[in-house]
């Protein structure tokens, strides 16, 4: 596959870097496929640094937002049921989308993330790609609920699009976590 400069969506394209080896950099996206590492040349990039890492656990329905390595915010969260699973994995922040429609089934905001799943939305722009978004089900929040993203409510998916940008590592897993970074349990 070749990285477009822009996403479907439009952003600039943004991966985060988990393996450098000579000239090469191995990079977390969409294109690599879930839990693969896609291989770029150093010298087509430019390098920016982001303290901010999310971790989805799906044992506790929690999301942990840590920045510099220190908790900033923890957001109840419904991720998938049986049949439709939230993928574990390292994954990454590809979007930060406003619906303009909070009542929609995606809230307010969307993160969408290089993860995919066999189960298709058709409602959904995005496919086969993972989320985490705002829902109007707040009452679902805290088990699992979802078509395989991770809902949030209005409040936090204003947050997370104010705070968190394209490129963002996501960890999502079962606890513990095993991330090698000080990521939290």
């Amino acid at each position: 596959g070749r990285l477009a400069t822009r996403t479907q969506f439009g952003s600039a394209t943004a991966v985060p870097v988990v393996e450098r080896r000579g000239a090469w950099l191995g990079v977390t996206s969409l294109l690599a496929g879930n839990n693969r590492l896609g291989w770029i040349p150093r010298s087509a990039v430019t390098l920016t640094r982001t303290g901010w890492r999310v971790y989805v656990s799906l044992g506790r329905q929690r999301i942990t937002i840590s920045y510099g390595g220190h908790v900033v915010k923890r957001l109840r969260t419904s991720t998938g049921v049986t049949g439709a699973s939230t993928p574990t994995g390292h994954f990454a922040v590809t979007d930060r989308l406003r619906t303009g429609v909070e009542a929609g089934p995606y809230g307010c905001c969307i993160l969408a993330l290089s993860a995919v799943q066999p189960l298709h939305l058709s409602d959904w722009d995005g496919g086969d790609r993972i989320a985490i978004h705002a829902t109007v089900d707040v009452a679902d929040l805290g088990r699992p609920a979802s078509h395989g993203c991770a809902h949030v409510d209005d409040a936090d998916g204003h947050w997370l699009l104010e705070h968190i940008p394209d490129g963002t590592p996501v960890v999502i897993a079962q606890p513990p976590f095993h991330s090698g970074r000080g990521s939290p349990a």
